[in-house]
């Protein structure tokens, strides 16, 4: 089998070097034209995943056109935001072959789900897979146990993929929840940054806990809201993801909420998916008429600039009420 990941990034080098590895004939685009060369001259992907060796399985190029021309199957791991137009310029070079999104998030201008975005472009979601559940990039290019979740409309289709593509190292699970598979992936991102504050003004292994599972119910509630089934939350892809980015070192938004708690500024740099998440987030809430204080409360540290302290003490202050599951 043939394989095409579109996107040079963490995640999809690794992606690239884990089914290299797995002898699968893998062909890479890099938007960067320093990430090919890097490979090429190096062997390593020495601007976004230092320190992996790419296979002699894995070819690495700047031409989508290249990249896709004899691959059965395509995977997308493209920063969520710019994913629907590279989408709509290379239609005609992906629309015919199936397409696993590998991007978490939602896009902000239009508030919708790549598989959304995905139908409006190519007319059906035929076509289109998702992947997600609890994965850390280095630790799936170093070859370490993981295991995920590839949603396809139809169980038999999404089945058949996982076959094709599960390896000894990356157990993979079939599911038909397309929405509940993508939404577990794009909101735990909040809930992440949310922790990271946490823990980052010493409030404790107590408050995390409480946040990642007061989090989760938040996660169940739009993700219903938004039309996936509530069960798929509590699978790899729902609260499998959301343990690991919420206590995980590796996580990138974790990391980010780390920072935010401690004042730094993250104006004018490059900021984690989870920051574009969080607005879509609470403009959906509003949308529905949710109740979603966690994600609120990253919003108004992140957007409204207020002091994560101020935002603490709001947010346990709120009147009490029965749990609610």
């Amino acid at each position: 089998m043939k394989l095409s990941v579109l996107g040079s990034g963490s995640w999809g080098s690794a992606l690239a070097i884990h089914f290299g590895r797995n002898d699968f004939e893998v062909f890479q685009w890099c938007r960067e034209r320093e990430v090919v060369d890097s490979v090429k001259r190096t062997g390593e992907n020495l601007l976004y995943l230092p320190g992996f060796r790419y296979p002699e399985t894995v070819s690495v190029t700047d031409s989508v056109e290249e990249a896709v021309s004899e691959a059965d199957v395509v995977f997308s791991v493209i920063p969520v935001q710019f994913t629907p137009s590279f989408w709509e310029e290379h239609k005609s070079l992906i629309a015919s072959v199936p397409l696993i999104c590998a991007s978490k998030g939602i896009e902000v201008k239009t508030l919708k789900t790549l598989s959304k975005r995905f139908e409006e472009i190519f007319g059906s979601l035929e076509n289109y897979y998702v992947l997600s559940g609890p994965t850390f990039a280095r630790e799936i290019a170093s070859g370490l146990p993981a295991a995920a979740v590839v949603a396809n409309e139809s169980s038999e289709k999404a089945l058949e993929m996982v076959k094709s593509l599960n390896t000894p190292s990356f157990r993979l699970y079939a599911s038909s929840d397309v929405p509940g598979v993508e939404l577990g992936g794009a909101l735990k991102n909040v809930i992440a940054i949310a922790t990271g504050i946490s823990d980052g003004m010493g409030l404790g292994n107590n408050a995390r806990a409480a946040l990642i599972t007061r989090g989760l119910h938040e996660i169940k509630k739009l993700g219903k809201a938004l039309g996936a089934r509530e069960e798929t939350f509590y699978g790899l892809s729902g609260v499998g993801d959301l343990v690991l980015t919420c206590t995980g070192d590796l996580s990138r938004n974790r990391q980010f909420g780390l920072s935010v708690a401690k004042g730094e500024d993250f104006s004018g740099r490059q900021v984690v998916e989870g920051v574009y998440t969080v607005k879509a987030v609470v403009e959906l809430a509003k949308r529905f008429s949710l109740e979603m204080p966690i994600s609120e409360a990253v919003y108004k540290i992140i957007y409204e600039k207020r002091r994560p302290d101020e935002v603490m003490r709001e947010l346990l202050s709120r009147p009490v009420k029965e749990e609610t599951l």
